[in-house]
């Protein structure tokens, strides 16, 4: 239904749905609520314990991984975005915003998952042994949840499905009464299975939570903490937090600008203090002034190709910093090549220093790098075989790729789609111009 309403919104004249002769994509949007939903769940914010659809089976499993509004009480989380979504996607409909609705179903997709993972890892708990509760029908309710699910993972990991699949299909009870026991699902590796493929989902970590007994997660249920935070509706695979912090530098150092106090602003472009990266903090000058070492000589696709073109422009591998230091420090500067200049920021006045400052950290420095991390998913998902990832002990291929959309992004434009206008990094940089150009959705 909500894939209805999408298409009610962009071609559709009449009478376009099956179960209604409403053809507003209004009406298929609330149709999909409403088989989200049910009328057993009454009126009233929360729902009732009377549901029997999949609202109600939001709120059954955040109570036992503990993702409800307080843990294991209250209103399970997955319930509370979906039906900010849902009066999103209606108002979007309403006013005829056909293309921005996509984004939102495909955040509505990838929370309805989270309870379907959360009800396979349960049970492929229970069925793990005898005292954990294996019995045929709770064997019956794992094959089910996973049946609900598996293609999902199989179109992320083909191995992570077989994986799940050969723990929770129906064998464990092969009569529905005594048990084959060398077929107890092994959980852990079902957890494994289903982890690998969280970004793939959609889902983090901590919208699934952790298998609760009592209080606190059986042994070896507890929630995976491998993932960090969303980042403007990105889901990573791996813990960009401290990446994500390189936009505070940033901040820092506009602040500073405010008041053209150019030695407080040099000290934040050169020490940094946010970003950490094993014991030391990373800068924004420093994604300039190392770039030939890791992108021109010591790489295993190096010289990678744009930052081999922005060389053999200016002439000089720390083209991005020479720019930017020499604004803050008020000097002239001429490029090696002699090209785009001169450029005397002696005389430019102070206007012209912070505004160069200000686009060169964020669109000469941070954007190269950013693009470099990209190019250093490729080389370690061909050539390296451990700790590939300067920042990190993480040496995955996914982990280098998160690392660029960190330092695209940054952490201040937050976790939802869209970001925020607080945002000082490249990400709202594309923000800004698609309001001047009409190329936003």
């Amino acid at each position: 239904e909500f894939e209805d309403a999408i298409d009610d919104c962009t071609s559709c004249t009449s009478d376009c749905n099956e179960h209604s002769t409403n053809s507003g994509s209004v009406h298929a949007w609330d149709e999909g609520v409403a088989f989200y939903t049910g009328s057993l769940e009454g009126t009233a914010y929360g729902g009732s314990s009377a549901g029997k659809l999949l609202y109600r089976l939001a709120e059954k499993r955040c109570k036992n991984f503990g993702t409800c509004a307080l843990g294991a009480s209250g209103t399970s989380h997955v319930n509370s975005e979906l039906f900010e979504l849902f009066a999103s996607g209606r108002d979007l409909l309403q006013n005829g915003d056909c293309s921005s609705v996509r984004p939102v179903v495909n955040q509505v997709v990838r929370l309805m998952t989270v309870p379907l993972v959360q009800g396979a890892l349960r049970y492929a708990y229970k069925n793990s042994g005898s005292a954990q509760g294996a019995s045929a029908k709770n064997a019956a309710e794992g094959a089910t949840f996973a049946a609900a699910v598996l293609p999902l993972v199989h179109a992320c990991n083909t191995a992570s499905a077989d994986t799940v699949s050969a723990n929770l299909k129906f064998g464990l009870f092969p009569t529905g009464g005594a048990v084959e026991s060398t077929l107890y699902s092994n959980f852990t590796a079902v957890k494994t299975a289903f982890e690998n493929v969280y970004a793939c989902l959609g889902i983090t970590c901590a919208q699934v939570g952790g298998l609760l007994n009592g209080d606190a997660p059986y042994d070896g249920a507890a929630a995976c903490t491998f993932q960090s935070a969303t980042m403007a509706g990105y889901v990573p695979g791996s813990d960009v937090t401290e990446h994500a912090k390189i936009d505070l530098d940033q901040a820092a150092m506009e602040a500073a600008l405010e008041t053209a106090d150019f030695a407080g602003a040099i000290d934040k472009y050169s020490n940094g203090g946010n970003s950490e990266s094993k014991g030391k903090f990373r800068t924004l000058q420093g994604f300039s002034t190392g770039a030939q070492r890791k992108m021109y000589d010591g790489c295993p696709g190096c010289p990678y190709k744009h930052y081999e073109q922005f060389y053999d422009y200016y002439g000089d591998f720390k083209y991005a910093d020479k720019w930017v230091s020499a604004a803050l420090a008020g000097t002239d500067m001429t490029f090696t090549s002699g090209k785009h200049g001169p450029n005397n920021f002696a005389t430019l006045g102070d206007a012209a220093r912070v505004e160069a400052v200000k686009k060169g950290s964020a669109y000469m420095n941070v954007w190269m790098y950013a693009v470099r991390e990209f190019e250093d998913a490729i080389d370690d998902c061909t050539s390296c075989t451990s700790d590939c990832n300067e920042h990190s002990t993480n040496s995955g291929s996914v982990h280098a790729w998160d690392e660029g959309v960190a330092f695209y992004t940054g952490s201040l434009e937050g976790t939802a789609y869209g970001g925020s206008s607080a945002g000082k990094l490249l990400y709202r940089l594309g923000g800004k111009r698609g309001k001047k150009f009409g190329t936003c959705a």
